[in-house]
């Protein structure tokens, strides 16, 4: 066999490993949807994917401390606005716990955006 051989059987073998490497698992995101605890803290996972859960169902007039967590910077998830609260507005550092209190309103909902407007999540009166 020659060298141009064996380094061309190397290479294959190569690319026939890289083939079976199992992909980097993601965590799953989690629900969509979930219900306020009695403790009113949401924690709220920011992905390339969007919010989640994007929708928080809570009593009218409850408090709740939303905790945004964005996991990667490979999203456009960097900041997080709150139209109705005076177009309130926090940064989202990547690993980093971003707590925001919240009134929930007395009907309807109250949206949040991610600073582009992409991803779109809402407190929703039950």
């Amino acid at each position: 066999m020659t060298i141009a051989q064996r380094l061309g059987a190397i290479a294959l073998l190569t690319l026939l490993a890289a083939c079976k490497a199992q992909p980097a698992q993601t965590p799953a995101p989690g629900p969509a949807t979930v219900t306020a605890p009695a403790n009113g803290r949401v924690e709220i996972r920011v992905d390339d994917q969007g919010y989640h859960p994007s929708t928080i169902r809570a009593a009218a007039g409850s408090s709740l401390t939303l905790v945004f967590r964005r996991v990667d910077a490979l999203n456009c998830g960097d900041k997080v606005k709150f139209p109705a609260l005076n177009n309130l507005e926090r940064d989202l550092p990547v690993g980093q716990a971003v707590e925001i209190p919240v009134t929930v309103p007395a009907s309807g909902a109250l949206a949040f955006t991610c600073g582009m407007g992409m991803y779109r999540g809402s407190v929703v009166v039950q």
